[in-house]
């Protein structure tokens, strides 16, 4: 689809100006009656005429009046072709009036009001309709002209001048407007589009009831490659994902360029949900990673207050690492409260799955546990642990619950050592935005020194999708860390983004493998082949997690990896039935 018919189907999905909503057009409809009628019934008892055309005057113009207030009170029920109708019938009626002042006088200030209707209708119409209006006074200005006895023909002239010059100005000055409302470079809508619709989509949703959604995206990187790939590639990349996305929408969903790598996409009748998933599929569409901050309006948000919770989610998304979906929700669910309650509490629970060695001779021992937290299943059974960490990260409680989880995996972990002669590890894991608070070292120290768990026997996992963002103070961190005696593990490793310059400039000691590279045992030789390598190359152990079958258990030893973990050895358990092997 080309830019012009784009902005085609873009502009049939939005209001062309801005008094196309009911209560606005319905106000301005009897406020246009109320005038004429007060002004019609004010010249009419003044003008020198007979009784006769004075009451005929009169009486149009009080007709006008009570024309006015109904239309106030059927406002919210006017549609725009009640509208269109309603002005036509002002125009009959300003007719009417000319013919029944009996000076020429008289004739040209009633025909004047013409102008008035012109003007309304380029406002309030699209224009073809205001076209279609702005011709129907001209023509019957000139009309009435021609047939009024008490009126010559050039007497008509100037009126239908006035009125079709102030017509066709006003219209083609909105026209212009509407084409100001389109980015030249996408051909979407741009900021100052989304906001004119935004108001319009938020005076719906207050009046029916319904949901209205916004997502934010912000193209990550986007700066790198306009610097090392020059505007053009950029410009392009937008284009590429402006078209790949407008083939993915629905008709009703507004997508804009709010500006530089900044997209925005207004979801009417759409939840919070809803939203997360659809900003889910536009990302995996894009040709680029990109983040997303999606919030929702609520009865008595202003458009700033809207935008600017999204934005704040879209901020807290790139802080957490890029390349995810973060909710500021407009209403903080139940289930918010209760996970805030849960950690106040400590009723969160941490369950352990051992992480085995292979011997030479085939037997597996377990040299470390990962601590993984759950959500009692009686309290939410719909929670997954990805979930309940998600919904922590989205709400601004993910420090608690890291922190949480770590005293009460190190509390419990002294039980399991006990039952087990030779040292254990203890795997943790931390979320990107915990990295990112300058006090989680202080915290880690805290928590080891309360709880008695030695600095050398902790392992911290951190995602590859976490330190995605470069962060240069996560980086340093995980080096204050390190520098206590705490080891750092590449968790998920072979999911993201993973490099050998990566490898060569993070701080860490061991590379746990992502499951899925041995989902398909036949294509993970080379893959494994190629991560032992690395790992040798820069004196890294290498775990490999996800070992569901015997056969993936072999895959991983015949390459000569001796740790793996997955529920072929055991599954995830409290400290309390967990056995060792």
């Amino acid at each position: 689809m080309d830019r012009t018919a784009r902005q085609r189907v873009i502009a049939a999905a939005i209001p062309a100006p801005a008094l196309t909503n009911r209560d606005v057009m319905g106000r301005t409809t009897a406020g246009f009656f109320l005038v004429i009628g007060v002004a019609g019934i004010i010249f009419g008892s003044a003008m020198p005429a007979p009784d006769s055309n004075k009451l005929i005057i009169v009486g149009g113009s009080a007709f006008s009046i009570v024309m006015g207030i109904g239309v106030h009170i059927l406002r919210s029920r006017l549609t725009t072709n009640a509208h269109l109708a309603f002005v036509g019938l002002s125009i009959v009626v300003v007719t009417v009036l000319i013919g029944q002042a009996p000076t020429v006088a008289g004739d040209v200030a009633i025909a004047s009001i013409y102008t008035c209707i012109t003007c309304h209708a380029a406002l309030a119409f699209s224009w073809p309709k205001a076209t279609v209006l702005i011709t129907t006074v001209v023509i019957f200005c000139l009309v009435v002209g021609m047939l009024d006895d008490d009126m010559p023909w050039w007497a008509a002239v100037l009126p239908a001048t006035a009125a079709g010059l102030v017509g066709a100005s006003v219209t083609a000055l909105n026209i212009v407007a509407r084409e100001a409302v389109f980015d030249p470079l996408t051909g979407l809508l741009n900021r100052r589009g989304l906001d004119n619709v935004l108001y319009v989509e938020m005076e719906k949703a207050a009046t029916s009831g319904q949901s209205l959604a916004l997502v934010l995206f912000d193209l990550d990187r986007f700066k790198s490659i306009n610097d090392h790939l020059g505007h053009t590639a950029g410009d392009q990349l937008l284009k590429q994902v402006a078209e790949a996305w407008l083939n993915i929408l629905k008709p009703g969903r507004l997508l804009s360029r709010y500006g530089g790598d900044e997209f925005a996409l207004l979801l009417p009748n759409t939840s919070e949900t809803e939203a997360a998933l659809i900003a889910d599929q536009l990302r995996s569409a894009a040709s680029t990673d990109c983040s997303a901050g999606i919030t929702s309006w609520r009865r008595g948000d202003s458009a700033s207050l809207i935008i600017g919770r999204a934005d704040i989610a879209l901020y807290r998304a790139k802080n957490a690492g890029r390349g995810r979906v973060v909710v500021e929700s407009a209403e903080r669910p139940a289930i918010v409260d209760s996970l805030r309650h849960a950690i106040e509490t400590r009723a969160l629970a941490v369950f352990f799955q051992p992480i085995v060695r292979i011997s030479d001779r085939g037997t597996a021992e377990a040299v470390a546990v990962e601590a993984l937290v759950r959500w009692p299943a009686t309290l939410h059974p719909d929670i997954t642990p990805e979930g309940l960490v998600r919904l922590a990260e989205d709400n601004d409680l993910i420090s608690d619950l890291g922190r949480l989880v770590l005293d009460l995996a190190c509390t419990q972990a002294h039980q399991l050592q006990a039952n087990i002669a030779r040292p254990l590890d203890l795997h943790v894991n931390v979320s990107g935005p915990e990295l990112n608070g300058h006090a989680y070292a202080d915290i880690v120290a805290a928590i080891l020194a309360r709880t008695g768990w030695p600095a050398e026997r902790l392992v911290l996992e951190v995602t590859e999708t976490d330190l995605a963002a470069d962060s240069r103070d996560a980086t340093r961190l995980l080096a204050q860390l390190r520098d206590m005696g705490i080891r750092i593990a590449v968790d998920d490793f072979g999911s993201g983004y993973s490099t050998l310059s990566r490898v060569a400039t993070l701080p860490c000691d061991i590379l746990k493998v992502d499951g899925a590279i041995i989902a398909d045992t036949e294509a993970a030789h080379p893959l494994l082949n190629a991560i032992t390598a690395i790992a040798a190359a820069f004196d890294l152990e290498v775990i490999v997690e996800g070992v569901e079958t015997r056969e993936q258990a072999a895959l991983v030893a015949g390459h000569g990896i001796d740790l793996s973990q997955g529920y072929f050895y055991a599954r995830p358990q409290p400290a309390l039935e967990l056995r060792l092997l």
